[in-house]
């Protein structure tokens, strides 16, 4: 299940840092993509996700709740 992340992010939208334990960098964004589906039901699913490698070495894939504003990080 998607857990709630707390996200910094640019004025465009992209992720610049994520916290799980502490603050980390991200170091860059290897792959981005847009899901929009389920538009015949009262709350349609839009979200941007992001796989992003963080300054730590680790990846993490994550995504943007676009009906909320919200942010999740999504395991896979």
């Amino acid at each position: 299940m998607p857990e709630a992340i707390l996200v910094r992010e640019s004025k465009n939208g992209t992720p610049l840092s994520v916290r799980d334990c502490t603050w980390q960098v991200v170091a860059g964004v290897e792959g981005c993509w847009r899901i929009d589906d389920e538009w015949w039901r009262p709350q349609a699913v839009s979200r941007l996700y992001f796989e992003l490698r963080l300054a730590s070495g680790c990846k993490i894939c994550l995504f943007k709740n676009l009906t909320d504003g919200c942010w999740f990080r999504q395991n896979y």
